[in-house]
């Protein structure tokens, strides 16, 4: 049986737990002196690392303005993505950096322009690396631009990026030689995608398509929209969360599974069930950064309370959760 504190090794890089915190955009955050990311960022990352996570997945940061160093990739933003990986670091985890192509109509995108993305992707990940962190996750999950691409029914192209499933998935596949080439060997390339894409069949099909391409673990969120459809008997997560699992049994590479999971319960039924290999944990780790020590210590965690709009998306200090920490 695995147990949450057992290590897992991608790449030669030992995640030293099985919990994750996944990518959570920090939307009333503010960076220093014009940058993205500052300050906050720095603190809230470093909490989650000292709170015992053993992998941490840095919130979406846009590939544009990663050639000519402008948007998220400034002189101030690498500095504080910097200290962001020095400090999880420091603390034994495991850091990512999502990366993320914005929200466009890849139908309308002409191949000139899916190739300028292609060079800022490639180019993101290679900075994400030099900056020190151990992998990147490209997101293609949510309705976004990815996701668009790769999801059966909207991906209407009739080039070399649309029609089969090799081709959905080309437009990360054609780059990762080059992103392998100009990375250390144990640079993680993972994707963040979902199962039905749109049909349950279709995620299965470009989670192997990823996994044959070269892709070192996948994190099974959802794609254009959230499924719906019932869990089995005795499964106490949610949909979500179980599309995640059904991708685990089939591919042979590490799966992350995600949504919803608030308690040490889920945790370790998830874990311990080997229904997954990695627990990522959202509104869990917002208001407990100390939930993964909580976890496997079983000690009380400091519970999201599932508001109807979650405060993090407004003002994170007018979370109630906060009020007990």
């Amino acid at each position: 049986m695995t147990e949450i504190t057992d290590e897992l090794v991608i790449r030669g890089n030992h995640i030293k737990n099985r919990i994750v915190m996944p990518p959570m955009v920090t939307f009333s955050f503010h960076g220093d002196n014009g940058s993205y990311y500052g300050k906050q960022h720095i603190e809230h990352y470093t909490k989650r690392a000292k709170g015992g996570a053993g992998l941490i997945i840095v919130q979406a940061t846009s590939v544009f303005g990663a050639i000519d160093s402008t948007g998220m990739w400034s002189a101030g933003d690498i500095s504080a993505l910097k200290q962001i990986a020095s400090n999880c670091h420091e603390y034994g985890a495991t850091v990512m950096m999502q990366l993320h192509c914005g929200n466009m109509d890849i139908n309308e995108l002409s191949t000139e322009e899916i190739h300028s993305m292609q060079k800022n992707m490639k180019r993101a990940a290679i900075r994400a690396c030099e900056i020190g962190f151990d992998g990147v996750e490209f997101n293609f999950a949510h309705g976004f631009t990815l996701c668009k691409f790769l999801d059966a029914s909207y991906n209407r192209r009739t080039d070399k990026y649309g029609g089969d499933v090799l081709y959905r998935a080309r437009v990360l596949t054609q780059i990762l030689p080059e992103i392998r080439n100009n990375t250390p060997k144990n640079f993680i390339v993972s994707v963040r995608m979902g199962e039905h894409l749109p049909e349950s069949k279709d995620g299965v099909e470009a989670a192997k398509a990823f996994e044959k391409a070269g892709i070192d673990l996948l994190h099974i969120s959802f794609g254009m929209q959230p499924p719906t459809n019932p869990v089995p008997d005795g499964f106490i997560c949610s949909p979500i969360t179980y599309s995640g699992c059904k991708i685990k049994k089939e591919v042979k590479i590490p799966v992350i599974a995600v949504n919803e999971i608030r308690n040490e319960e889920q945790v370790r039924f998830l874990i311990e069930n080997d229904y997954v290999d990695l627990v990522a944990v959202g509104r869990g780790m917002l208001t407990d950064p100390e939930f993964a020590n909580h976890v496997i210590n079983s000690e009380p965690v400091n519970t999201c309370l599932g508001c109807e709009r979650c405060f993090w998306f407004t003002d994170h200090t007018s979370c109630p959760a906060e009020s007990n920490k």
